[in-house]
């Protein structure tokens, strides 16, 4: 079965969309998750958020999401603190194995852009993962995971969030599915 690299950040609202619809691939490719920093693919992209490019793009990009959102029947709600920063939260991510990575990016997607709540809070992010997960950030290993994720995706060309490799094949965004199905033809 060929695999599917699905890099993502909590912060990006597309990311959001992309993993909620990532259920068509069962069967059909092996999901692999991997949590990288967007603030770090911008930096090493020299690209930006839409909040400091084009003044334009951000009321788009909020109308665009409750498109979507009511077109796959997904909970959507701004958070207030958006764009936050998400460090902690992606290293909580990369502490945590590969079998509960999926379940536990859905929580956290579910809560801060399903609920709009602030996942960046420590009291709140320690509730819904657990504490040895939040303790295990801080682990050098935890950080150099997150950190060798962002800097992979980086080398293979990636410039945002969600971007997904299918092999040595690169696709953008949360719309490029019906690509990728074609792809796995």
């Amino acid at each position: 079965m060929k695999k599917l690299e699905f890099f993502y950040d909590i912060v990006s609202p597309y990311s959001y969309i992309a993993a909620t619809q990532l259920g068509q691939f069962e069967g059909k490719a092996e999901v692999i998750w991997k949590p990288v920093l967007l603030g770090g693919v911008f930096k090493a992209t020299g690209n930006s958020g839409p909040a400091f490019t084009v003044p334009a793009k951000m009321p788009y990009m909020f109308k665009d999401l409750q498109r979507l959102s009511a077109y796959y029947q997904i909970p959507l709600k701004i958070p207030a603190n958006f764009p936050a920063n998400t460090v902690t939260i992606q290293r909580v991510l990369c502490a945590a194995s590969d079998v509960e990575r999926p379940a536990l990016t859905h929580k956290l997607y579910e809560a801060y852009w399903g609920q709009g709540l602030d996942v960046t809070n420590a009291e709140l992010l320690t509730q819904l993962v657990g504490a040895e997960l939040v303790a295990k950030t801080q682990e050098d290993s935890v950080k150099n995971a997150l950190k060798a994720n962002t800097e992979e995706v980086v080398a293979r060309g990636a410039f945002g969030a969600p971007t997904f490799f299918l092999g040595d094949d690169m696709f953008f965004g949360s719309d490029r599915f019906f690509l990728i199905q074609e792809a796995l033809k």
